[in-house]
C-alpha cells in the first residue's frame, strides 16, 4: 500500500506570503517615525518567528533542520489530526507552519469586512485576513472546528493542496 503525502499545490503562494511578511517585518523594524506606536510587541515577535524558516521553501538548495521540521509539522497537521481550527487551515493553505496559528487573531474566522478596523493594531492578522485564501476558506467553512478530511478534499479541489502517492 502506498503512503499518501500532501504538498502545497503552488509553491509560489508560500513565496508570496514570505514577501508580504518580510515587508511587514521591515516596516515594524524600521519605523523611525514611530507611526506604529500601538503595535503589539507580540506582533513583532510573531512576524520574526514566521520568517525564521516557518514558511515552506522547496527551492532553497540548503535545507536547514528548522525547514525540515516545518515541513514535517505542516504535513503532520494534515495526516494526524481529525480536526483543525480555522487559523491552522489558513496557514496550511499559505504554506506556513500551522503550529504558529496562535499568532493570529483567534476570532479571525468571525471577522467581517466591516469589522476589519479591529485588526488595525494586529498587522499580521490583517495581512492574513486580506488573502483570498481566507475569504474562500470562510465561505466554505463557517466555524472554527474544521474536519481535516473535508478540508483536504476542498483544498485539493481548489488547487491549494496536492496529493502525492509514494
Amino acid at each position: 500500500m502506498s503512503e499518501i503525502t500532501y504538498k502545497i499545490f503552488h509553491e509560489r503562494t508560500a513565496e508570496n506570503i514570505k514577501v508580504e511578511v518580510k515587508r511587514l517585518y521591515d516596516l515594524l523594524l524600521f519605523d523611525n517615525n514611530k507611526n506604529l506606536y500601538k503595535v503589539n510587541l507580540n506582533d513583532k515577535k510573531s512576524v520574526k518567528e514566521i520568517l525564521s524558516d516557518n514558511i515552506l521553501d522547496f527551492k532553497s538548495p540548503n535545507v536547514s533542520d528548522k525547514q525540515f521540521k516545518t515541513r514535517s509539522e505542516w504535513h503532520s497537521f494534515l495526516t494526524e489530526k481529525n480536526h483543525l481550527n480555522f487559523n491552522e487551515c489558513l496557514l496550511i493553505l499559505l504554506g506556513i507552519n500551522p503550529t504558529l496559528a496562535g499568532s493570529l487573531e483567534p476570532n479571525l474566522y468571525k471577522t467581517e469586512l466591516n469589522e476589519v478596523g479591529g485588526l488595525k493594531e494586529n498587522y499580521l492578522s490583517l495581512i492574513f485576513f486580506q488573502r483570498v485564501e481566507n475569504h474562500l476558506l470562510r465561505e466554505r467553512f463557517r466555524g472554527n472546528k474544521i474536519n481535516t478530511g473535508e478540508f483536504i478534499k476542498w483544498a485539493m479541489d481548489y488547487k491549494y493542496l496536492r496529493e502525492i502517492k509514494a
